[in-house]
């Protein structure tokens, strides 16, 4: 039974056609000992099993329910989040991929740190885990350290510092500390409410995609927010993800991503960036994000002016790694250059093009790797085959590791070489054979 006590929080995943990763992301909310809980999928428009799957599911833990929010026709994935968003209407909501996951009895751990914080809203730095075959051949789990070192417990942050990093950087993705309620944060249902009543049409999610979005214009309505160091959640990155979809040149990931573009297609890009189509380049998305909370009616967010030509730059940087396909880049090309045309910026734009005019192909870090901000662990040499295997796997390590210190290490070195010469001492000899001879 439910304690009316307990915060009651809510998983929405609104999803399409990711039965064969779903069924591992409903496992890992399934395993969650808090009781005032409840799993939301909607589905899309699918034409896999994927409502066999949740359905089988939801037969075992009735904490989980199925939706779809146009009797199996497909609405598109904005539309699909805010059907599934305007379900919850109490507690904390947290909103999920077809390929996340939770980590183990994670929902009791964001409610101790919310009561103990009274914020209402919680972020951490979510891993990610990349299936086999999804750009790395290996599958690989990514993990967030501090000069190496994964650590513990939380603190509370400031929001205004989040929303200036962002207009500076422009890189809402890589930023570890973003409230956004996407895989990696829970939000008050209040809050969410709150940014619906600024908007004409009272929805919260207004820009093409929805998961950067949640966290600044979230930040803008509040001046602080807890942060758990410990991950409690987990990205999951597989084949059939839309980022994938867009880098790669397969038929099938072509068709899903032409599928996925023309939906958004239906919300252009803030009239600052001059009403272009949705772009995947994450300079462009934080400054749409920036700018479309700051056209609500009396949103208190504040953050200094966007850089324009600093945000061409940054976009030029991340289309000179590499990754795009021919015919992808001059999309992206194109819609860079009718925002620097709606500046006046023509010439800085080809100047800074021809600056790139060669660009070197990045090549994903595959098996074990450390560096002072990230582990990388090799899933196939540890057998993580899904996103629950690795959802175990980061919870294990962040019981043992941020315990364990050069002087747990030496102590244990020590005691092996005690043991070691203990066990190599002379004690006596064996007894008379007189004795045990039968």
């Amino acid at each position: 039974m439910n304690n009316k006590n307990e915060i009651k929080f809510t998983v929405i995943i609104p999803v399409k056609n990711r039965a064969e990763y779903l069924r591992h992301t409903l496992t890992t909310c399934t395993i969650q000992d808090y009781q005032n809980f409840q799993v939301i999928v909607s589905d899309d428009g699918s034409t896999d099993n994927l409502r066999e799957v949740v359905e089988e599911a939801a037969r075992k833990d009735p904490r989980i329910i199925y939706v779809s929010p146009n009797n199996g026709l497909s609405v598109g994935m904005r539309d699909n989040f805010e059907y599934a968003l305007n379900l919850v209407t109490e507690g904390f909501v947290i909103a999920l991929g077809g390929d996340d996951g939770l980590l183990p009895n994670s929902i009791s751990k964001m409610a101790k740190i919310i009561k103990e914080t009274k914020q209402s809203v919680i972020s951490w730095p979510a891993p990610t885990y990349i299936y086999p075959g999804a750009g790395i051949e290996t599958g690989q789990l990514i993990l967030y350290t501090k000069f190496g070192r994964l650590k513990n417990g939380f603190t509370i942050l400031n929001s205004k510092e989040f929303l200036k990093r962002q207009s500076v950087n422009l890189s809402y993705a890589s930023d570890l500390y973003s409230p956004m309620f996407y895989v990696k944060g829970a939000v008050s249902i209040e809050l969410i409410n709150k940014v619906k009543s600024r908007s004409n049409e009272n929805r919260f999610y207004l820009c093409p995609t929805p998961d950067g979005y949640s966290g600044i214009v979230i930040a803008g309505e509040i001046e602080t927010y807890a942060y758990s160091y410990e991950p409690l959640s987990i990205f999951g990155l597989s084949s059939n993800s839309q980022g994938m979809n867009y880098l790669s040149s397969d038929e099938k990931a072509i068709k899903h991503s032409q599928t996925f573009f023309s939906n958004v297609s239906k919300v252009p890009m803030h009239k600052e960036l001059a009403s272009q189509p949705y772009s995947p380049l994450i300079a462009l998305m934080t400054a749409d994000y920036l700018l479309t909370a700051s056209d609500l009616i009396g949103w208190p967010g504040k953050f200094p002016a966007i850089n324009f030509k600093k945000m061409i730059i940054k976009s030029i940087e991340e289309l000179s790694h590499g990754l795009y396909s021919d015919n992808r880049l001059e999309r992206e090309l194109k819609i860079l250059y009718e925002i620097a045309k709606h500046h006046r910026l023509e010439k800085f734009y080809v100047k800074a093009i021809a600056k790139k005019r060669k660009y070197v192909k990045k090549t994903p870090i595959e098996g074990n790797a450390l560096s002072l901000n990230r582990l990388f662990l090799d899933c196939t040499l540890y057998q993580i085959n899904d996103i629950l295997d690795a959802a175990y796997t980061v919870s294990i390590m962040y019981r043992i590791l941020p315990n364990t210190s050069f002087r747990t290490i030496f102590d244990a070195i020590l005691n092996s070489f005690k043991f070691k010469i203990n066990s190599n001492k002379i004690g006596g000899s064996f007894p008379n054979k007189s004795t045990w001879q039968l």
